[in-house]
C-alpha cells in the first residue's frame, strides 16, 4: 500500500532541508556515492539504479543520457533512498518491473511507484502544477513544466490521493516502470 502522506512529508522535509540543491548533490551530501556510468542510448538501455552492499549505497546513472534525464533519475534514485526502500535489504539493486499503476501492486512495484510519486513531489511545485493543469491540457501543462508527462500524472494522482486535488481523470496508464520511457522533458 502506498503512502502518500510519508511521500509528500519526506519529499517536502528533504526540499526544505537542501532548498534548490540537485539531487547529485544531495545524494552525496547524504553520503551516497553518484556513479557515471555509460550504458548507452538505446531503448533498453538502463538509465539508473540504486544499490547497497553491506553499509554503502551507490547510485549510478547512465552518463549517455541527456543532463534532464539523469536529474530525472537522480530524483528517482534520492526517492528510493530518502523513502528507506534500501532497508528492507541487506545486499541488494532494485529493479523496475512493468506493472501497471496500482495502489494494491506487488511490492517492487509498489517501491517503484513510491519514487515515481516521490520524485514528481520534489520536482513539481504544487501551486504551479495545479495553474497549468487548469490552464492547459496535460501534455501541454508538462511542456510548460518542463517535466515528462508521467511525473506529472504521478504528481496529480498524489495531490488527489492527498486531499489537495477534488477530481482527478485517469489520463495515463502510468507504469510503475515509465522511468524506462522517460526522454528529455525536465529540469
Amino acid at each position: 500500500m502506498i503512502n502518500y502522506d510519508l511521500i509528500t512529508k519526506r519529499a517536502a522535509g528533504l526540499k526544505q532541508r537542501y532548498g534548490t540543491a540537485g539531487p547529485r548533490e544531495i545524494l552525496e551530501d547524504c553520503g551516497v556515492a553518484v556513479l557515471d556510468m555509460p550504458m548507452g542510448t538505446r531503448e533498453d538501455a538502463i538509465k539508473g539504479f540504486i544499490l547497497k552492499n553491506s553499509r554503502m549505497v551507490t547510485v549510478g546513472v547512465n552518463a549517455d543520457l541527456s543532463a534532464g534525464v539523469q536529474s530525472n533519475v537522480l530524483f528517482h534514485e534520492l526517492g528510493h533512498y530518502d523513502l528507506g526502500h534500501l532497508s528492507r535489504f541487506r545486499s541488494g539493486t532494485l529493479r523496475d518491473t512493468s506493472f501497471s499503476y496500482r495502489p494494491d501492486a506487488s511490492v517492487l512495484s509498489t517501491l517503484e511507484n513510491e519514487a515515481n510519486f516521490y520524485a514528481s513531489d520534489y520536482i513539481l511545485d504544487t501551486d504551479e502544477t495545479l495553474e497549468a493543469v487548469h490552464a492547459y491540457d496535460l501534455t501541454s501543462a508538462a511542456r510548460v513544466l518542463r517535466v515528462p508527462v508521467e511525473f506529472l500524472d504521478y504528481k496529480l494522482r498524489l495531490l488527489y490521493h492527498t486531499g489537495k486535488l477534488d477530481r482527478y481523470r485517469d489520463f495515463l496508464s502510468v507504469r510503475s516502470d515509465c522511468m524506462k520511457t522517460i526522454t528529455d522533458a525536465g529540469p
